[in-house]
């Protein structure tokens, strides 16, 4: 069947936070989203469908009702103005690799080489972040070039050869000409973007016919010589962007050898995952170091496929059963879930030893669509489906908000359509820097971001003032490069715009 869900009038409660400075939480709960890591926050009910029709309890117990929201604005009737399926060939002009050399760095705080790292680490940071390159490559797709498929790389000896080179390139899956994303290391990054920025009100769209990101297949997190995604060979760890000096899983330590670094493949900061779909608020994205995303997302959709290590003796969070609105521990789910969020106002002093990021806040059928600060995943895909079944993901902005989207044969709960709005502004909780003109906001949330830490200190003013503007663009794939390793295919990408706009 297809479900809608109704939402809720706006209210508080509790959602998925990223790794927290490094206190002794459970991991479990305060764990940064592997794809992605996003205040009471809530939807309205459900906008119209494109033209072609694309269109509270414990994890044991049904959550109780609230009230009947009223009715949110109606959505704008929308029109097609590009589609790729990829039945034409990827990079054909065969883009070369460039080294970075963060010349033009998008900031100074969480950025590969941002001021945060060296002030929490010390000097032995700047050893660890030159001990090797990082080499990016871009190239164009579709009509007009209306698509920008982009890639990192690292070369870990610096002698100009990259080892694993993460690709995109065309394939086919389940009968459909696809774009496959391969990213054979987990250094590497690969997405899709938008190559100018977004409109005011759009609606982005596209099918997901593979995923190998993690998770579980046929019962099991080690399959075909890997685990959880990982090849098994050699040692994977966050280095040099590890989690914060005070953080688990490691000493804090930026002299010690890689290897002593967090684990990404397993222990207590083991996990994968997929940005299904995301919003972020600069343009021309390209893969970073997972913290910087933490606080570049607005809304997203995105896997978080977390090692049983991680999950330890907890639940690892819930998965809501969007057939009879009842939640399920993430424990006993395959780990291929599907979490639906939006990003909040940050911690404006994290503690010493911790890092810059978002409040995180997940919405569900179970939670009516409110969204909420405890890690929540709407549902669970089935990857062994794939190709022959295959997932949609949209995301749309209107004058009022943000509305998500994902339909698909969902575990336990079967056909789908999981729809969310959330209206920028509910109950003086805000969506990060909704604001992609001026005039859409007035600078009521603007702060200073303060690091006092061990090896340093740093404030940058003014991360959202009066007068500010922060474009949409979407990001589909791996944007991190230094957790994230396997593939995926995709067709269908699509870009819509109110009737009447060009």
């Amino acid at each position: 069947m297809s479900r809608t869900p109704s939402n809720p009038p706006p209210r508080g409660g509790t959602g998925r936070t990223r790794s927290l400075p490094r206190t002794k939480r459970a991991y479990a709960l305060t764990a940064l989203l592997c794809g992605a890591l996003v205040v009471p926050l809530s939807l309205g009910s459900a906008n119209a469908a494109p033209d072609d029709g694309t269109g509270a309890a414990t994890a044991a117990g049904k959550p109780a009702k609230p009230p009947k929201p009223p009715k949110p604005p109606k959505a704008p009737k929308w029109k097609l103005l590009h589609q790729e399926s990829f039945k034409k060939k990827l990079d054909p002009k065969r883009a070369s690799w460039t080294r970075e050399t963060y010349s033009e760095p998008f900031d100074t705080i969480m950025e590969d080489n941002g001021k945060w790292y060296a002030n929490d680490y010390g000097p032995a940071w700047n050893t660890a972040f030159n001990s090797f390159d990082t080499y990016r490559k871009e190239f164009t797709v579709g009509d007009g070039g209306w698509l920008t498929a982009s890639l990192s790389a690292r070369d870990w000896n610096k002698d100009g050869r990259i080892e694993k080179e993460p690709s995109i390139t065309n394939s086919t899956a389940g009968g459909k000409t696809v774009a496959e994303l391969n990213v054979p290391d987990h250094t590497g990054g690969a997405i899709f973007r938008p190559t100018e920025s977004l409109p005011d009100q759009y609606r982005i769209e596209y099918k997901l016919k593979t995923l190998d990101f993690g998770g579980k297949r046929n019962g099991t997190i080690d399959y075909d010589n890997r685990t959880n995604g990982y090849s098994k060979d050699g040692c994977k760890t966050q280095h040099p962007w590890g989690e914060g000096s005070n953080s688990p899983g490691w000493e804090g330590d930026a002299s010690a050898p890689y290897c002593e670094w967090q684990d990404v493949r397993a222990g207590k900061y083991g996990y994968n995952g997929f940005h299904f779909l995301s919003i972020v608020d600069f343009a021309d994205p390209a893969p970073r170091n997972n913290h910087f995303w933490h606080y570049r997302r607005k809304v997203l959709m995105d896997s978080f496929s977390q090692h049983p290590d991680r999950v330890g003796t907890g639940t690892g969070g819930r998965v809501c059963n969007s057939a009879d609105d009842t939640y399920y521990d993430y424990k006993d789910s395959s780990f291929n879930t599907v979490n639906m969020w939006i990003s909040g106002l940050p911690n404006w002093t994290p503690g010493k030893g911790g890092l810059a990021g978002n409040s995180q806040w997940f919405m569900t059928s179970c939670s009516d669509g409110v969204a909420e600060q405890q890690l929540s995943s709407a549902a669970e895909l089935q990857p062994e489906l794939m190709p022959n079944q295959d997932y949609t993901f949209a995301i749309e902005r209107d004058a009022t908000g943000y509305t998500l989207e994902a339909s698909g044969n969902f575990a336990r709960a079967g056909q789908q359509t999981l729809r969310f709005h959330r209206p920028f502004i509910v109950d003086d909780k805000p969506i990060w820097h909704y604001n992609v003109k001026p005039g859409e906001y007035d600078g009521r949330y603007n702060n200073s971001l303060v690091q006092n830490d061990y090896n340093g200190s740093a404030t940058w003013p003014d991360q959202w003032p009066s007068g500010s503007a922060y474009p949409d663009s979407f990001v589909i794939g791996d944007l991190y490069t230094n957790v994230y390793e396997g593939s995926a295919s995709l067709t269908d990408i699509k870009m819509f715009v109110p009737k009447g706009k060009k």
